[in-house]
């Protein structure tokens, strides 16, 4: 499956293992844990409980720029 995304007026798109759905939540930073790690947003909850991390696109998006790894 893919997920496409619009960034910068281009359409990316992700290959993912499966898509669950599209939902508004709220972002919960994970402080200095998540800091330096590029490409993750935060973490949610969802609503069964369990833990989501949320994916920073632009910052996948950014880090694939700079290695080449754009097809």
């Amino acid at each position: 499956q893919v997920v496409i995304a619009e960034i910068n007026n281009q359409y990316i798109g992700f290959v993912v293992d499966n898509v669950i759905g599209q939902h508004q939540t709220v972002i919960k930073s994970l402080g200095k844990i998540s800091q330096d790690l590029e490409g993750l947003s935060g973490a949610t909850i969802m609503g069964n409980g369990s833990i989501a991390l949320i994916l920073d696109i632009f910052g996948i998006y950014k880090q694939a720029l700079q290695k080449g790894e754009l097809a």
